[in-house]
């Protein structure tokens, strides 16, 4: 309550004293078209997704103005208010229902877009757009919403503070601006915008028409502090009864402080860096490779558009227990730079192989990421990355590249990456694995390395027609010691054709997506490692129907010596959402493909399964299960390599949105374990955070015949940002 007061009497103040209005905005939620009397006004009038440039079904009105330190927008949703979708939901979960989002590009160069959303109850929704066209939805950033539910609209209001933008002060400041809409025609999903799409241009955050023009602007200098304290108690298995170690206490301190408009300062000083939630379980039987898993802690946040990486050189997650970090961004008018410095007690350590991966944990290492990038317009751009990770007991690994991606005639896009890596092993025993490389040993006996990785990339875009064409190749000895660099030795092409149709709106099917591929893959000794074509049929149909259906054929796939000819698998995918409350999918495949047993592989019968589903209960209640089930076996015989399933329900409970409760179960039948997690979550803003949970983890005992308690943890977290 006493947020609520101060953000409402920010807002009154701010807009009284330095508006750009003659009446005053209250920030309530409910878009008063009086109050925003002199307000830029736009609207969502396009429908690009089912049609293509078409109306939109349910118009949608934008009032743009601007304070001397906020930014101002207001929307207007109609709709049909009996079939609104819309939940009260934790922060980026409100991806389905109907939600508004306001795009700002402060540089008009398509090096990225930030986003601001919210659905009709004020739940907020972010993300970043970057240059190559991908989303960040795990993008978070500080802004303040209101909603309300009117008669025939929903009613949205933010004030954006221009502290959390980076952009060239000025007397006169232009921006590009998008404003985008998702909402329902009948039971089908539309998305919308405020500008007829261009699909020959694939920067898309170049295309809108709509600038704002901003004077006079002051961004205040940010200056925060985010302390933290973790506690928890563990734990495990003494004979036959759980023994609890002692409660452990962790303090830390991390902020952030803008040394001017461009450029920012962020620290950290012994983080927690735990996940909020556990990691939803990969099935990894069958597969000789390392398994990546999304970046979700804050710290990391800012930046990540800025070192991303077709060839993984980044891989943020690398940093696992840092002592201490720091971090510097800058984001000028034609250049921008990133520098990251890490004290990590924790050292994951990998080794790309052929055919397998070798993965070990060190000890403390001393981390550093660097990039370099000059900016062009249209998203282009050209760049340099190096990372440097070097050991307290000896050793190092170092990377230096140079990359670029350029947009040429509006439709084509040529983008390229090379890197070199220099690798100096520790004398240690992180690695265990007798493999030889070249004439060089897996495990870590000091060795010297070097490799390389090169990818070139060309695309076109047309409005029914997409052509993609990739070339990379990775030296045998090629390492990311800062990255997720798996596999290597191989020279792979890869081409894809692609043709989109828009239909009629009578026609049941809304959009048809074809694609075909082909790629080949050699290692760099002229062996072929793997030869594909795949074909891939897409359609969106009514009633929020999505279907897919693929059929793969694998000329050579080659593992260890064993070559396998003319493998088929086929594939199907299906999501169906008709209402609010049901939201449910799946995916199958089955066909041929190879055990992958370096000592005895063989060609095996596989059958994969998947289902994801959520289920709205209540406006406050969603349960949300999932399952994956995998079988491999042998031709010809009943025997099996293997068979087993995942299954993961998650329980989330929502008192209002900054304060929820989940439950999540996930039973692994492959190892016969299972875990439980509770957590009660208070977390008002991206950065500040009140959590209390607890998790335990069970193995099953033949003797018994049961399931026996091997782990517990009880633990509490708090956090909170404070704005100097």
């Amino acid at each position: 309550m006493k947020n609520l007061f101060f953000t409402n009497a920010l807002f009154f103040i701010s807009v009284l004293c330095f508006g750009q209005q003659t009446t005053t905005i209250e920030f309530d939620g409910v878009v008063d078209p009086q109050e925003w009397k002199g307000a830029n006004t736009f609207t969502i009038a396009y429908e690009m997704v089912p049609g293509f440039n078409t109306p939109a079904v349910h118009p949608t009105e934008v009032f743009v103005t601007y304070d001397r330190e906020h930014l101002l927008v207001g929307f207007i949703a109609y709709t049909d208010m009996s079939t609104l979708r819309s939940s009260i939901r934790n922060r980026d979960e409100a991806w389905s229902d109907d939600f508004v989002m306001f795009g700002i590009d402060t540089y008009k160069d398509g090096r990225y877009m930030i986003n601001f959303g919210s659905n009709a109850e004020g739940n907020q929704l972010d993300m970043k757009i970057n240059s190559n066209g991908n989303d960040d939805e795990s993008y978070d950033v500080t802004y303040y919403t209101k909603a309300s539910k009117q008669e025939d609209a929903y009613h949205v209001e933010m004030m954006i503070p221009f502290s959390v933008l980076q952009f060239e002060e000025k007397e006169v400041i232009n921006w590009n601006i998008i404003m985008y809409r998702s909402t329902y025609s009948g039971d089908t999903r539309t998305q919308n915008l405020n500008f007829a799409l261009d699909r020959e241009n694939p920067c898309f955050v170049c295309q809108t028409p709509h600038q704002l023009n901003l004077q006079n602007v002051k961004s205040k200098n940010r200056v925060t502090l985010l302390p933290n304290v973790f506690s928890g108690i563990d734990a495990n298995r003494n004979g036959d009864r759980l023994s609890y170690g002692k409660m452990k206490m962790n303090f830390g301190l991390s902020g952030l402080i803008d040394i001017n408009n461009t450029t920012s300062l962020e620290y950290a000083i012994n983080p927690d860096f735990s996940q909020v939630e556990a990691d939803v379980s990969q099935i990894s039987v069958n597969n000789t490779f390392g398994i990546q898993y999304p970046e979700r802690r804050p710290y990391f946040n800012e930046g990540k558009d800025i070192i991303q990486s077709y060839i993984e050189t980044v891989y943020t997650r690398s940093i696992n227990k840092p002592i201490m970090s720091s971090k510097l961004i800058n984001q000028g008018k034609k250049q921008r730079y990133y520098w990251l410095t890490a004290y990590d007690e924790k050292s994951p350590y990998l080794v790309g192989g052929e055919n397998e991966s070798y993965v070990g944990v060190g000890t403390e290492s001393v981390a550093n990421i660097f990039r370099y990038q000059r900016n062009f317009e249209g998203g282009s751009n050209l760049g340099f990355l190096t990372t440097n990770r070097f050991y307290s007991k000896g050793g190092s690994g170092n990377t230096f590249g140079v990359d670029g991606l350029f947009r040429i005639k509006k439709s084509y896009t040529i983008g390229f990456e090379i890197n070199n890596s220099l690798v100096v092993e520790p004398e240690a025993d992180w690695i265990e694995s007798d493999h030889i490389i070249e004439d060089k040993t897996v495990a870590l006996d000091g060795e010297r390395n070097n490799g390389y990785a090169a990818l070139v990339y060309v695309g076109r875009s047309s409005k029914h027609w997409n052509t993609d064409i990739y070339y990379v190749e990775k030296s045998p000895w090629y390492s990311t010691p800062l990255g997720f660099a798996t596999q290597n030795n191989y020279k792979t092409l890869n081409i894809k054709q692609g043709y989109q149709h828009f239909f009629e709106e009578s026609s049941t099917i809304n959009t048809l997506n074809a694609t075909v591929m082909f790629f080949n893959t050699d290692n760099f000794y002229g062996l072929n490692k793997a030869s594909q074509l795949r074909g891939q049929l897409f359609m969106a149909l009514d009633k929020n129907i999505s279907l897919e259906v693929s059929h793969q054929l694998l000329f050579n796939e080659e593992f260890y010596g064993f070559n396998a000819k003319n493998n088929t698998e086929n594939s199907l995918f299906m999501r169906y959402n008709p209402n609010e409350k049901i939201n449910i999918g799946g995916y199958v495949s089955k066909g041929r493909v190879i055990y992958r047993d370096s000592e005895n592989p063989a060609v095996g019968e596989s059958v994969f399964v998947e289902t994801f589903n959520t289920f709205q209960i209540s406006p406050k209640l969603s349960i949300s299960p999932s399952l994956r089930y995998a079988k491999l076996a042998y031709l010809n015989s009943d025997e099996l390599y293997y068979k087993g399933h995942i299954f993961r329900g998650n329980l989330n409970y929502q008192f209002n949105k900054d304060i929820s409760l989940r439950v999540i179960v996930e039973k692994n039948d492959f190892d016969d374990t299972w875990f439980m997690q509770s957590l009660l979550k208070y977390n008002p803003n991206p950065f500040t955070i009140f959590y209390v949970g607890g998790s335990s983890g069970y193995s099953y005992v033949e003797q018994n015949s049961n399931y026996q308690a091997d782990t517990s943890q009880i633990y509490f977290k708090f956090q909170y940002m404070f704005d100097l």
